[in-house]
């Protein structure tokens, strides 16, 4: 099964706590992400090779950005002359497995997702068991030949994975999937062909600018929210901050399924003006205000109810209530969270756009 088909229907099933809630908020008012998108990534399972100079920004990202399970391969150990660009290891960690060590780091991060630390490197007799469990794969490697490995199991398991090599102030990016022709061996056949950093400068600096686009492909695969660079390579130059975009030949995009976090969000939303005609016309409905107590008590719009956030949450909806149930805050933002979050529990149930601030006018 591959990663969009199991992403797709695991992750309608997965609940996100108050906690996670909170802890993603940012995202989850992204176009294009949404709760949908969150979900989706707690459901994703996402194998790093390589926790270094790569690997460290894009384990980093992906932890923040709330991938359910993230899985480190990494037979080395931690060393002095990494710390200035590995930023997930410390200096008294120094001797240790650096999967192990990263992992440990990330726990800290972030303590609603699941790491796995493999001490042990990607080699051709273990590729194919370590990638069947993930749904994709991002290589974070400067060893040549694992790219080979991973890219004729990732053929082989119809899984896609994000591709990036540094070299100085040079680097390259791009997203290979054999179901769309675009592999790793076509575009380098032989060995020779291809970049590795292995022995070259680097500032970590660098590396984390394209850890992090390594780490936006992995999203965009997941998520659904924007096209990724399947088939397309990426340049990046340093020294002059420059991007240059090649793609590659007899490449088949596939159709993306570009969910709009926006819209999903404006079908929960109601405006001050349709709030105040269902007013007029005395529709049934409840209002609940989110805030706090003493916020309440300062004044809210008539006939509201208090009941906050931390109560929905736990409690659900109170009992009793009938017609719309419009949920209310200081501008709009948790209500409109927490609406989405329980969409799929009631049809019924809104935020007001703007919330408290954008409805003084209301009597």
């Amino acid at each position: 099964m591959s990663y969009l088909s199991r992403i797709a229907q695991t992750h309608a099933s997965i609940d996100l706590s108050r906690e996670e809630l909170a802890y993603y908020a940012r995202h989850i008012l992204l176009p294009g992400v949404g709760i949908d998108g969150q979900r989706k990534l707690k459901s994703a399972c996402v194998l790093v090779v390589g926790a270094g100079g790569l690997g460290c920004p894009v384990l980093q990202a992906l932890a923040g950005a709330g991938v359910g399970r993230l899985t480190v391969v990494d037979g080395d150990v931690v060393s002095v002359s990494n710390l200035s660009r590995q930023w997930l290891h410390r200096y008294a960690e120094c001797g240790q497995n650096k999967a192990t060590s990263a992992c440990s780091t990330l726990c800290e991060l972030n303590p609603f997702i699941e790491l796995v630390a493999e001490p042990r490197m990607l080699s051709r007799e273990n590729a194919h068991e370590l990638i069947e469990a993930h749904d994709c794969v991002i290589d974070a490697t400067d060893d040549l030949d694992a790219r080979y490995w991973i890219d004729d199991a990732c053929a082989a398991l119809d899984r896609p994975w994000i591709h990036a090599a540094l070299y100085r102030e040079r680097s390259q990016l791009t997203v290979f999937w054999s179901r769309c022709g675009a592999t790793f061996r076509k575009l380098y056949p032989e060995p020779s062909g291809a970049p590795t950093c292995s022995g070259a400068g680097m500032l970590g600096a660098s590396a984390s600018i394209v850890g992090n686009l390594q780490a936006l492909e992995a999203i965009k695969l997941i998520t659904g929210n924007a096209q990724p660079k399947i088939g397309e390579l990426v340049s990046f130059d340093a020294a002059g901050l420059s991007l240059q975009s090649f793609k590659m030949p007899e490449v088949d995009m596939p159709e993306c399924i570009v969910t709009d976090g926006a819209a999903r969000l404006s079908e929960r939303a109601l405006s001050v003006f349709a709030l105040q005609q269902a007013r007029s016309i005395h529709e049934p409905m409840a209002l609940l205000d989110l805030r706090s107590g003493s916020d309440f008590e300062k004044g809210t719009i008539p006939g509201a109810i208090h009941y906050t956030d931390e109560q929905l949450l736990e409690d659900g909806l109170p009992q009793g209530l009938t017609g719309k149930v419009i949920l209310l805050c200081e501008e709009g933002t948790i209500s409109a969270i927490l609406a989405e979050a329980l969409s799929s529990k009631s049809e019924n149930i809104y935020f007001l756009e703007g919330g408290l601030v954008a409805s003084n006018s209301i009597k």
